[in-house]
């Protein structure tokens, strides 16, 4: 039976939707900051869905977005209780699962290539990675550049742990950078990810390019999002602005899930907008077919 890595699904859009009266451009860590209990509940509802792997809610805590919005100091505490959360909802739901350390883009999503060196990058998530060293694994989410993504994968690498990392693919097939997904897979490679992904596109986008994919790299995966479009967040909005799309089922999105392990996938789960619901009918659909597992336990590269 095959294994598949099963991660949580849409954490920051889920406990940003959840939250009363709170619009801030760090999105679920202004959340977290004011309402912690509404971080752990969304943590036990997708642990109780069946997911192996939960990811902090860091994101949007990078040194650079903490900074900018006058929380350059607040950085270790906000990691900080992001753990505490997280492990509170452990520790009510009793499950044996994966802390993933988050790397995202450091400056916000759906960005090109930044306009820094690869030092200057990689000390930045350097900050990340002891941060959440007492992590399991690390995901790198959202990458739109090689340069970046190559930066995360040294920073994560020297961890020790096993890490993934993830690309987000626009309706061509390339990065938003322009960068084909081989250039962007062969640029990071060498740092020896667990798995290469694509997180954060449309489900069709991953269809589509996961058989590529899968070819270019012994262990894959995919998790989408379910927004109409991420282009006034590009542009620099708030996330209020985005839309969900209506016709991604949690029966619809399985759907496009098995299609990606049928082409090679070992890991899946959702991005924004995929809910508790949809993971726990990921978990239904693939039980009994599948061996569900935590990202830690996939073969190491």
């Amino acid at each position: 039976m095959k294994s598949v890595a099963l991660l949580d699904g849409g954490l920051g859009q889920e406990i940003y939707r959840r939250a009363m009266n709170v619009t801030s451009l760090l999105w679920s860590v202004a959340v977290m900051r004011e309402q912690p209990d509404v971080v752990t509940d969304v943590h036990a509802d997708f642990i109780r869905a069946g997911a192996r792997t939960l990811t902090l809610n860091t994101y949007a805590a990078t040194p650079t977005r903490l900074a900018r919005e006058g929380l350059g100091d607040e950085i270790g505490a906000i990691h900080q209780r992001a753990f505490e959360v997280l492990e509170r909802a452990i520790a009510l739901t009793g499950a044996d699962v994966d802390i993933a350390g988050c790397l995202p883009p450091l400056v916000g999503s759906y960005r090109s290539q930044p306009d820094r060196t690869f030092e200057d990058l990689k000390s930045e998530f350097d900050i990340l990675v002891k941060l959440q060293s007492g992590a399991d694994v690390f995901l790198i989410e959202t990458m739109t550049n090689s340069l970046e993504a190559k930066a995360a994968c040294a920073a994560a690498s020297e961890s020790g742990k096993p890490f993934g990392v993830a690309f987000r693919l626009e309706a061509d097939g390339k990065l938003r950078s322009g960068e084909a997904l081989a250039e962007a897979v062969e640029a990071v490679r060498a740092s020896g990810p667990t798995a290469i992904m694509l997180n954060c596109c449309d489900p069709e986008v991953i269809s589509q390019a996961m058989p590529e994919l899968a070819g270019l790299y012994p262990c894959t995966g995919g998790y989408a999002n379910a927004f109409k479009t991420v282009e006034p967040m590009a542009g620099g909005a708030l996330v209020d602005e985005l839309e969900a799309r209506q016709d991604v089922s949690p029966g619809v999105y399985g759907l496009q899930v098995k299609q990606w392990l049928d082409d090679g996938a070992g890991v899946v789960g959702g991005c924004c907008e995929i809910t508790p619901e949809h993971i726990s009918h990921l978990a239904d659909v693939l039980t009994g077919e599948y061996n569900l597992i935590r990202f830690s336990e996939l073969p190491r590269a």
